[in-house]
């Protein structure tokens, strides 16, 4: 059996990135994989990472975080 991890879609215009979230990056915050990185105040999906647990989905202030299924 093979099984397909989907990896997340960011919208970055909804995103606002680190300055702009009202929650200061839970998104990165809440990650335990490392799926998610700031790179110079920017959110950085790093899809390798990604375990498919939906934390970020659920928790993004901005619903700026989905899938693609």
């Amino acid at each position: 059996m093979v099984v397909i991890i989907v990896p997340v879609i960011i919208d970055m215009e909804k995103c606002g990135q680190i300055k702009d979230c009202p929650l200061e990056g839970i998104c990165i915050k809440i990650c335990e994989q490392g799926a998610l990185e700031n790179k110079d105040g920017e959110l950085v999906l790093i899809p390798e990472n990604c375990d498919d647990c939906d934390l970020c989905i659920q928790n993004c202030p901005n619903q700026a975080i989905t899938k693609d299924e």
